[in-house]
């Protein structure tokens, strides 16, 4: 069974180190981390094969440093996701010694001295990034991979504190207890721990996709698709009552003309800030395209929504052309309306807001004007007078 091990193992190992390699060209970091680690570690199991072809005790240093290294990779495939770079340089010392201490120990023919200072080396190596990550289990892919990831700091600190149990130093090492140990659990935690990674891999590449399809690039808010989801997923919460803002900057194609269309997304990325800056929480803020933004507040009424739109109008119009060095203030108009249960849907307070924005401009721009839904009594919904609430 040994024999079937030795030769399992390194096919394993390399298999997934491959299959790491090509998701590095989807852009991962922690890929080529994945790649690394488990390419050395089936370096680690295939190098004392050598020793068939040329007997030498180069062959053990080459794999004790192998696995040091395939280690050291995978604690910073770790990190990369929880805590980049965290205590690199202990963990290097950590490898350094590890290698040393083995490069020792073949030298006065110490094998349960190697194995120990291998197996301890690799426990500490993988402990320390659970240590770092163990406040950031919030995602099952995490779980999972800190859970393998303990599976196999655990192996080899039972192992490497079980040495003289199962290795006494004497006869054949491949025929003893502690080599078929090695063999048969680093097969199970490494398939686990190569499972785990690559589906942590995968569903993060996933996540970014949506997030890439959901959301605008330049100004990170919503986009027409990510906002359309973010209202039907309130839809099936709750209640809709709230209030809609649309807003659109003034003379935005000016801007682009005369300072060019990088200052125009600067402005963009800024009034989006200011969104944020100013939403209360729960609100779903979008960019519907060009200078175009929607800002849903669920559970807002009208006035409360004609003040936060006003707060925003006066705020662009004071910090925007300063950090932007322009000699004239730049301003944006803001059209609001009103949603209610059972009165239309946001997309129809998107239309009303519409007119609103377009009464904005065609009264001097840099206003808030609102064309607020209300019920009559008898359960009819129709328009309120077309400046009940007007900012300017």
């Amino acid at each position: 069974m040994g024999e079937n091990f030795a030769f399992f193992l390194p096919i394993m190992m390399a298999s997934f180190g491959l299959v790491f390699a090509l998701l590095r060209s989807w852009r991962i970091r922690a890929a080529a981390y994945w790649s690394a680690s488990f390419f050395c570690s089936a370096g680690a199991f295939a190098a004392p094969l050598g020793t068939v072809a040329v007997p030498s005790l180069g062959w053990q240093l080459l794999s004790d440093t192998l696995f040091a290294i395939s280690f050291l990779a995978g604690s910073q495939a770790l990190l990369i996701r929880w805590r980049p770079d965290w205590l690199l340089s202990v963990r290097i010392a950590i490898c350094i010694l590890s290698i040393t201490l083995c490069a020792v120990a073949i030298a006065f023919d110490k094998l349960q001295l190697e194995l120990a200072a291998s197996d301890f080396g690799c426990f500490l190596l993988a402990a320390l990034p659970l240590i770092a990550g163990r406040k950031y289990l919030k995602q099952w892919p995490d779980r999972i991979l800190f859970t393998a990831s303990g599976l196999v700091a655990l192996d080899n600190l039972v192992r490497g504190s079980t040495i003289s149990l199962t290795f006494d130093g004497q006869g054949n090492f491949q025929d003893s207890l502690y080599a078929y140990m090695m063999q048969a659990t680093a097969c199970i935690s490494g398939l686990f721990l190569a499972m785990a990674s690559l589906s942590a891999l995968i569903m993060d590449q996933l996540r970014r996709y949506q997030r890439e399809a959901l959301h605008d690039p330049l100004s990170g808010l919503l986009n027409r698709r990510g906002f359309d989801e973010a209202v039907a997923d309130r839809a099936h919460k709750g209640t809709m009552e709230g209030s809609l803002i649309v807003c659109d900057i003034d003379h935005f194609k000016a801007l682009n003309d005369q300072h060019g269309h990088m200052m125009g997304d600067r402005a963009i990325c800024i009034l989006a800030e200011i969104l944020r800056r100013h939403a209360p929480a729960g609100a779903i803020s979008a960019r519907f395209g060009g200078e175009e933004f929607v800002l849903y507040l669920p559970g807002v009424n009208a006035a409360r929504a004609a003040s936060i739109a006003n707060d925003i109008r006066e705020s662009l119009a004071r910090d925007i052309a300063p950090r932007l060095g322009l000699d004239r203030a730049l301003t944006a108009s803001f059209g609001l309306s009103t949603v209610q249960d059972g009165a239309g849907s946001v997309h129809d307070a998107i239309v009303r807001a519409d007119d609103a924005l377009y009464e904005a401009k065609a009264r001097g721009r840099n206003r808030v004007c609102v064309r607020r839904l209300l019920t009559t009594p008898d359960g009819t919904a129709h328009l309120s007078a077309r400046r009940k609430y007007l900012y300017s």
